[in-house]
């Protein structure tokens, strides 16, 4: 068993594990915080790093748990040495770029410039598992219609013939790459979601089986686990002809129908287990760490889950979120994008706009909370990446549509600006989203997570609580513009109406 104890320094902050809690972070010596990445349980990114803003970083190769007590940081793990490393700045930069240089240095690539530059559009909330070929040519058309611009557009589950059959379903789509090509037509790439999950109703499941390219349980047998869709065998991707199977599948998609890319779900280590038989060795976070390493195939690429992947130019989204104002919706994305950038992963998709969580958005449309969704695509604006599912150019509020219009115009204003700064993080691991100590450190920013800074030079302040129509700003050193005014090393007020997101430009 290895372990490392230390104690917090005075006045210090730490950040990172799992994003999925980032709102629960920072912690500092007045909270209590278990951290468990031994098998990563949660949806979202994992990482094996902790960052501080005294400059302070752990480290292991494996996962292990952190419990933090009221100042005492105790880690255990059974899987590697456990290490405490220092920054010579002692700062949070210093001690991220540290992490960066020595344990994931980025691989010099990032997504493709269209994901960044024009918001993307995905069709699970628009309709579920009932995928098909006219549907999505009309929700396609039906974007363009009302003045947003055509982007990437993602076929999500349900087009499929059954997990683990990766061709489309006849049923659905009569003539699948007449619908790709209708749509590149309309200036859209078209990406299709996919998981390491096979079903027993797949062409190829007895091959799978009789080659042993699944995994294995403890005895030997495929293993079958459950998860949101059923339950279903998995793909061993520590078996070179397990990966050569899936790319097989793949290529088809791409080469005889179009396809450009996947949205690739699921490969959460929780499906695993340590026990399992698999032909590497590798434990429950070695297998989804495998499957995130199989996006970087696609420029068009993104994924939900990833253990230990920093420094992979992969779009990563965070676990789907709810159509609520509180840490299980728009509470949460703001804090968990941070966390993100500290761990690793810089290119961030903050879930889709007013929600991913498909049981919030069955019912009548009046349910639907539209100031939720104005402040949704708001605090998504100005993020590296925004993305749509439903079709809220085609509901019956005119302000809502007209906000994300404007929103969406906001973003492809900054595109080249995002762009740089996506390859910057190529270069260097800096993140895209920036923590205000991550820029500004020991200026007393350590505890905010309600703004942020997109690279160097934007600070974007968005409302995250309903019915507020006025937040404080705390404004850096520098010059900052928003409109006429400018601001420097100040805390302000300012009004914020429905249709209004906060945002200043460094102009020195």
């Amino acid at each position: 068993m290895h372990k490392l104890q230390l104690t917090m320094l005075p006045g210090e902050y730490w950040y990172g594990g799992h994003t999925n809690y980032g709102y629960l972070m920072p912690v500092n010596a007045k909270k209590v915080m278990l951290v468990d990445t031994t098998v990563v349980r949660s949806y979202g990114q994992a990482n094996t790093l902790f960052v501080s803003n005294k400059g302070r970083i752990i480290w292991s190769e494996a996962g292990f748990k952190t419990r933090f007590v009221f100042g005492r940081i105790t880690c255990t793990g059974s899987k590697a040495k456990i290490g405490l490393y220092q920054a010579d700045d002692h700062t949070l930069r210093g001690a991220y770029h540290y992490a960066v240089d020595h344990f994931m240095p980025p691989d010099g690539t990032y997504p493709d410039e269209l994901m960044f530059r024009i918001p993307q559009y995905c069709t699970w909330i628009q309709f579920e598992h009932n995928q098909t070929q006219q549907g999505i040519v009309d929700y396609a058309k039906s974007i363009l219609d009302c003045g947003m611009p055509a982007g990437e557009l993602i076929i999500d589950d349900g087009w499929q013939r059954a997990f683990g059959d990766w061709r489309f379903d006849p049923a659905k789509f009569a003539d699948a790459k007449k619908m790709t090509d209708e749509l590149h037509t309309l200036g859209f790439k078209v990406i299709l979601w996919i998981a390491p999950f096979v079903s027993d109703q797949a062409a190829d499941f007895q091959k799978l089986k009789d080659e042993n390219l699944l995994v294995l349980d403890k005895n030997g047998r495929p293993a079958k686990r459950k998860w949101w869709n059923g339950t279903d065998y998995l793909l061993d991707f520590s078996n070179p002809a397990a990966q050569d199977w899936f790319f097989a599948c793949t290529r088809y998609l791409t080469d005889k129908l179009g396809i450009d890319g996947f949205k690739q779900d699921a490969g959460d280590a929780m499906y695993y287990r340590d026990d399992d038989r698999t032909y590497g060795g590798v434990d429950a976070n070695g297998q989804s760490k495998l499957w995130a390493l199989s996006a970087r195939h696609y420029r068009f690429n993104e994924l939900r889950a990833c253990f230990q992947c920093g420094g992979m130019g992969v779009a990563q989204r965070l676990a789907d979120k709810s159509h609520r104002w509180n840490f299980l919706g728009l509470g949460a994305l703001l804090p968990n994008v941070l966390i993100q950038g500290l761990s690793g992963y810089p290119y961030s998709c903050p879930d889709m706009i007013g929600g991913g969580q498909i049981a919030d958005f069955r019912g009548p449309a009046e349910k639907l909370d539209h100031e939720l969704f104005a402040r949704y695509c708001e605090a998504s604006a100005l993020m590296p990446m925004m993305q749509y599912s439903l079709n809220i150019w085609d509901l019956g509020n005119p302000e809502t549509r007209r906000i994300c219009r404007e929103m969406s115009a906001l973003h492809a204003k900054f595109g080249d600006y995002i762009i740089a700064c996506a390859k910057a993080a190529s270069q260097t691991g800096a993140p895209m989203v920036r923590a205000m100590e991550y820029a500004y450190p020991h200026c007393g920013y350590g505890g905010i997570t309600d703004q942020y800074l997109l690279g160097d030079r934007i600070l974007v302040a968005p409302v995250l609580k309903k019915g507020q129509r006025r937040r404080k700003v705390c404004i850096p050193t520098g010059k900052w513009r928003l409109g006429d005014k400018i601001y420097s090393n100040e805390t302000v007020t300012l009004p914020c109406p429905v249709d209004t997101l906060l945002y200043f430009e460094r102009i020195d």
